[in-house]
């Protein structure tokens, strides 16, 4: 069973993916904040936070990096946030929806129906929830 995270945790757990990704190292708290346009500061609240319910793994001073709980739900939220960004882009035309908003609030099976019936990138890239991670949203669901 997934965890729930919020909003703004999802954004933190995309920001880990992205930045440990680039760098090829654990995502530094400075590197976070500056992804993130906040402080070091609320960064490290925030890791704190989520190594307390075991999403990432954070050790001061080396920086973050997700446990695999931590990467599953940052692979689903960022599957759901691509169904939505495409389907609303994509066949409705609407480039000003709240995707985080609406990719969250589609169900498993409304999820998996959408991207049965939507031509879109996530649709190659994504198998079954444990290989989900469009490359496709990463970076913008860490940056909004």
């Amino acid at each position: 069973m997934e965890p729930e995270v919020s909003a703004a945790d999802g954004r933190y757990l995309a920001a880990v993916f992205a930045v440990g990704t680039v760098r090829d190292r654990p995502a530094e708290t400075g590197d976070l904040a500056a992804a993130l346009d906040v402080s070091p500061g609320t960064v490290t609240e925030r890791l704190r936070d989520l190594a307390s319910r075991d999403l990432v793994d954070y050790e001061r001073y080396h920086g973050a990096e997700l446990t695999e709980t931590g990467e599953q739900v940052a692979r689903e939220l960022a599957w759901r946030r691509c169904l939505a960004e495409n389907f609303l882009d994509g066949e409705l035309d609407l480039t000003d929806a709240d995707v985080d908003g609406i990719g969250r609030a589609l169900s498993e099976d409304a999820a998996a129906a959408l991207g049965d019936r939507v031509d879109h990138p996530c649709s190659e890239e994504c198998g079954a929830p444990d290989d989900r991670f469009p490359e496709c949203t990463v970076y913008s669901m860490a940056s909004r």
